[in-house]
């Protein structure tokens, strides 16, 4: 047989030396690639370990290296060198992720949140607000106060839908011939930033509407007056008339 020319045994494909450096090289690495990514996955695995994570309840592993035969395309398109050919060889596959809470339909549920390593140093952007790596141990505490945040955001959900749930109740009865329901607007602001909140408006057939913002902590009927719209419009000598019938304000009144 010529040395350019090499015959398969399995599938009688004759593949030129070049094909079959091609289909070496590849199994050779993806054997390579297995073992570094093992090592690296032993390796975090045992950060989280001696940090206090417990595997099952902070962490989880869903990887894995198996052999796998499949048909792989090698070579280049761009000069017409590609060809396909079915190949054995080492398949590294999945990571390490935290277990991190988060909030879903009204309740809070688990998800994982990939994790990466850098020398002894863990990073999982889920649970941080910068993209940097932090001591395990840093890490881990920082998966604790996520948690608690999730569980206060809950309770604040709740009581704000309670609150909302109760105003639209209490407009809908007072106004049953307005429509009366739940908006949001939001809020510019520099140093806060910006951040958008619920309102409960209440639309009147003349096409008048009011909007309360609800009361801090979300106390019931505690709503304060956001902004309303008059669909009657006032001429400037109807303005004067009606503020010259106005009674006038007491001091109590201030």
């Amino acid at each position: 047989m010529s040395k350019a020319m090499q015959l398969d045994l399995f599938h009688g494909v004759v593949l030129t030396t070049e094909q079959q450096e091609k289909i070496d090289w590849f199994v050779k690495n993806e054997a390579k690639r297995a073992v570094v990514s093992q090592e690296d996955v032993n390796r975090t695995m045992m950060l989280l370990d001696e940090a206090g994570f417990v595997q099952g309840v902070d962490y989880n592993s869903n990887f894995e290296v198996y052999e796998v035969t499949k048909e792989r395309e090698f070579g280049n398109s761009y000069n017409n060198t590609n060809f396909e050919h079915e190949v054995t060889y080492m398949n590294a596959v999945g990571s390490i992720y935290l277990i991190v809470d988060t909030i879903k339909e009204g309740k809070i549920v688990k998800y994982n949140a990939p994790v990466s390593r850098e020398g002894n140093k863990l990073m999982c952007t889920s649970i941080t607000s910068q993209y940097r790596y932090y001591k395990p141990s840093t890490l881990l505490t920082k998966l604790k106060e996520s948690r608690k945040a999730k569980i206060n955001e809950l309770s604040r959900q709740n009581k704000e839908q309670v609150c909302l749930d109760h105003t639209v109740a209490k407009y809908q009865k007072l106004y049953p011939e307005a429509t009366v329901k739940v908006d949001s607007d939001y809020y510019r602001g520099y140093r806060r930033g910006d951040y958008s909140f619920k309102t409960v408006v209440i639309k009147f057939k003349s096409g008048s509407r009011v909007t309360f913002k609800l009361g801090y902590s979300y106390e019931l009927d505690q709503e304060r007056l956001h902004n309303r719209y008059d669909a009657q419009k006032e001429t400037v000598e109807q303005s004067l008339e009606r503020f010259n019938n106005q009674v006038a304000l007491t001091e109590n009144n201030y």
